[in-house]
């Protein structure tokens, strides 16, 4: 099944890549490389590429050590992954692919995630390749998500629930962050799925008016405001989702606060509908807070696309005119951030429906205190 998935998502690119124009598609390795193929690897000195010509059959270029790899996991035939050795020139190889194709003077689509000193090395092996950006392409073919992909995410917010639930569970005072951080890590690690980046938010304090501090030896104290905020990856998918805490008893000002954030967010999820755009949604969750008089405070932008990557198309904000279809996945997260004093964010992603949104985490929007 996912063989053909990898396919027909291919084919759709190369009937994009005939309406814009462009005579091909080159993709270093990355997410949007597995989304087209089902492979996934770090980028390293090695050259390896995925090409996908506007007509006749895509390559894969590969390092030797990977050719086997290649042929066994992705839907490609296996005459079309080429392979080359250390003591070859990639460059010189990629480049007689291309010219056998006939394309040696033609318009080529880059992967944004494409190394500047590979594209240097190309454009010098093919100096009459037009080379130009293909990021805006990708995104549009992968903001909206299959019920395949769904499904993934669904399941993902729902690991992100049973981690959070711990994280909580583990904050008092002495304890440090990076304690409360090393706890999501361990969690994710035992329900099967990864976090993603090196330190997971854990803010508190006077750090949880920074939107994306990360957990230190800090001690937590009485009194103080915490931000716990993570990704997880399962099956290469990504979920976010943040939540703030309270440790002791919350002064007036910080309910009053607190409340002006989760009715942002919940708002904000509500008006969440095909047909309204990415900018609309944006306004009505900053002018819940605008209203009240924190329109300052709030220093980012109401949410971002999530799915391979955890910062995707499309991006909640002004003066983003995308209109919303079924399938887009994105976060809303408002936020109030008081230099020296406290911040408050609460996030979770939606998935946008037929008639409104889902969202994939459903932790109480409650005011917790510790």
């Amino acid at each position: 099944m996912e063989s053909n998935l990898y396919k027909e998502r291919t084919e759709k690119l190369v009937e994009v890549l005939k309406i814009k124009g462009i005579d091909g598609f080159i993709f270093s390795v990355s997410v949007n490389m597995y989304y087209f193929t089902g492979f996934y690897d770090f980028q390293s000195e090695r050259l390896m590429v995925f090409f996908v010509p506007y007509e006749g059959d895509p390559i894969f270029l590969v390092p030797h050590l990977h050719y086997n790899q290649i042929c066994a996991t992705t839907w490609l035939k296996i005459e079309n992954v080429y392979s080359w050795f250390d003591e070859e020139d990639p460059f010189e190889k990629l480049a007689s692919i291309i010219k056998e194709k006939k394309l040696s003077n033609s318009k080529i689509a880059i992967d944004d995630t494409f190394r500047g000193d590979f594209l240097l090395a190309l454009q010098e092996n093919l100096p009459r390749v037009k080379f130009v950006s293909g990021g805006k392409l990708i995104g549009a073919l992968r903001r909206v998500k299959s019920n395949y992909e769904k499904d993934i995410m669904m399941y993902l917010g729902n690991i992100h629930d049973k981690v959070l639930k711990k994280a909580i569970s583990a904050i008092q005072v002495g304890v440090s962050e990076l304690k409360i951080a090393h706890a999501i890590i361990d969690t994710f690690k035992e329900l099967g799925a990864i976090c993603a980046g090196l330190i997971p938010i854990v803010a508190s304090g006077p750090n949880s008016a920074q939107p994306h501090y990360r957990a230190t030896e800090k001690v937590i104290a009485d009194g103080e405001s915490v931000v716990i905020e993570f990704d997880g990856i399962w099956k290469y998918y990504r979920s976010d989702m943040t939540r703030t805490v309270f440790v002791g008893n919350p002064p007036e000002e910080y309910l009053k606060v607190y409340n002006i954030v989760r009715k942002a967010q919940e708002i904000g999820v509500q008006s969440v509908k095909p047909g309204r755009t990415c900018e609309e949604i944006d306004q009505i969750v900053r002018k819940v807070i605008e209203d009240e008089g924190y329109g300052q405070y709030f220093i980012h932008r109401t949410g971002h696309g999530i799915g391979l990557e955890v910062h995707e198309e499309p991006y909640i904000i002004e003066g983003n005119k995308l209109v919303l279809e079924p399938g887009m996945t994105f976060s809303i997260e408002p936020g109030i951030y008081i230099p020296g004093k406290y911040g408050v964010r609460i996030e979770d992603c939606v998935i946008v429906t037929e008639k409104g949104s889902e969202s994939f985490t459903h932790l109480t929007h409650d005011l917790i205190t510790r």
